[in-house]
C-alpha cells in the first residue's frame, strides 16, 4: 500500500482519484490499520463482500482503471510497485485518451 499512498500523492493534483476497497475487514481495524500508516487516498468498506460479489471479484487485491464516465480501461490482479516511472506513464496516457 506504500506505493498505491505515493501513486495518489503523484497525481493529487491532477484528475485522478484513488479509491481502497477493504473487504471483509472490521471498520475499526481498517480505520487504524489506514491511520497508523498515514495514507490519505480514500478507502472504503465492502464488509459483507457484496461488491466483491457483484463484480466477481475472487482474488485480492484488484485494481481498476475507470475513466471518469465509468468506463473499464485497466485492470490488475495481485500486488505491485504501483508508483514507478513506467506504471505513472501509463496512467497519464490512459488518462488522456
Amino acid at each position: 500500500m506504500p506505493s498505491l499512498e505515493n501513486l495518489h500523492q503523484h497525481f493529487k493534483n491532477d484528475e485522478f482519484e484513488l479509491i481502497a476497497i477493504s473487504v471483509g475487514e472490521n471498520k475499526e481495524v481498517v480505520q487504524t490499520f489506514i491511520e497508523q500508516h498515514g495514507y490519505s487516498f480514500v478507502n472504503l468498506l465492502d464488509s459483507d463482500k457484496a461488491v466483491s460479489a457483484l463484480y466477481s471479484i475472487r482474488s485480492h487485491p484488484a485494481k481498476f482503471l475507470i475513466t471518469g464516465d465509468g468506463k473499464l480501461i485497466g485492470m490488475a490482479k495481485g500486488y505491485g510497485e504501483w508508483d514507478s516511472a513506467e506504471m505513472k506513464a501509463l496512467i497519464n496516457y490512459l488518462m488522456s485518451l
